[in-house]
């Protein structure tokens, strides 16, 4: 019976992720930019990004008028680069990064800081691990502008070059999108509807300053969407695009990185232990169960039609977003995989976070209390 449920439930899903797959289009005006720009980039021992990052900017861009960079107390040859790239682009400035205060994660205290810096009316926060597509700025700069809106995400075109990232990395549209109504979204400034991916974020500068920017979210893991809620909570308007021809991101490289990158939020985007696990059981129960009981109701071990018709629900969301997103078509088949997989390293991001004093990212503990 429970299952019938489930797949009424599922039902729902299928509709949403077919109404994000239809109307949540990517942005494609490439007008004549009328508002000035810095580009705002934070970084933290990126010795193997940080090039990539600047050579996919124009600056030849009349819009851009700075790009700053801050240099996080990088012990690598993050900071040899940038000195070389600094000499190159006259618009590229370097900024020293201050000793981060108690109560601030790296990633915001280090936003926080370049924003003193800009003088653009508009400042675009991108992740020194991403690459701006060809008009990207352009794109996402008229949209903002087009639009009442004081602060716009672009959700980034997620690269995947090993297997182990075609396998596992398709999970976070997944988990994302079959529960996000981005139509909604767009048309209403409920808090609850907040959405933001770190790596590409815009402001106009003057709201950012007068709600005081990451201050907001100081001490939050899961900065990007819980500043878009405060955002919305505040009386201001936000959203996130669909950035796939805005800019793209390769996230994680390794299982070993997919694992502490997704350690480091699977816990702390939750606002409390009820919630996290009533998360985790009814994603058991609706989104991996059904797909275990695929083959056993095949076999004939099984005979729950309702069961076997929620796994063939889940493989045709799957397969809507391959296409929606340009990832492997055939990763679907690892679902059951992918899942157990997240359920692993949330159980370890909830203890770690919990009881063994916090969870590293780049040099940095995080636990109950930010330090």
């Amino acid at each position: 019976m429970i299952y019938v449920a489930i797949f009424s439930l599922l039902i729902i899903i299928l509709i949403n992720s077919i109404a994000n797959f239809i109307f949540w289009k990517t942005e494609n005006n490439n007008a004549e930019v009328k508002e000035s720009l810095s580009i705002l980039i934070p970084a933290r021992n990126e010795e193997n990004n940080i090039e990539k990052c600047i050579k996919s900017i124009n600056f030849d861009k009349k819009f851009i008028r700075e790009v700053l960079i801050l240099n996080d107390s990088s012990t690598d040859s993050t900071e040899e680069i940038l000195n070389k790239l600094s000499n190159k682009h006259t618009k590229l400035k370097v900024v020293k990064g201050k000793e981060r205060p108690d109560g601030w994660t790296g990633k915001s205290f280090a936003c926080f800081q370049l924003s003193k810096y800009a003088k653009s009316n508009l400042i675009l926060f991108i992740d020194a691990d991403t690459e701006l597509e060809k008009n990207g700025a352009d794109k996402l700069v008229n949209f903002i502008s087009k639009n009442k809106y004081s602060m716009v995400s672009a959700w980034p075109k997620i690269e995947m070059k090993s297997i182990i990232e075609k396998i596992l990395m398709p999970l976070l549209n997944f988990i994302v999108f079959t529960s996000f109504p981005t139509l909604i979204s767009r048309n209403s400034n409920r808090p609850s509807l907040g959405l933001a991916h770190g790596a590409c974020i815009i402001f106009y500068k003057k709201t950012y300053d007068k709600l005081g920017g990451h201050n907001l979210v100081k001490n939050s893991l899961f900065e990007d969407t819980d500043l878009a809620k405060k955002w919305r909570a505040n009386g201001e308007k936000s959203y996130c695009v669909n950035g796939m021809n805005i800019i793209k991101v390769r996230m994680y490289d390794s299982f070993l990185k997919i694992w502490k990158g997704f350690e480091k939020n699977s816990y702390s985007s939750f606002k409390n232990n009820f919630l996290f696990f009533i998360f985790h059981i009814f994603n058991l129960l609706i989104f991996n169960l059904p797909i275990i009981s695929i083959p056993l109701y095949l076999l004939g071990v099984i005979n729950n039609s309702a069961l076997f018709g929620c796994g063939v629900i889940i493989i045709l969301i799957r397969l809507i977003f391959s296409f929606k997103f340009k990832q492997p078509w055939w990763s679907f088949l690892f679902h059951s995989f992918a899942e157990t997989i997240f359920l692993l390293i949330s159980i370890s991001s909830f203890v770690k976070y919990n009881f063994l004093g916090g969870i590293e990212w780049k040099g940095r503990k995080y636990g109950r209390q930010i330090k």
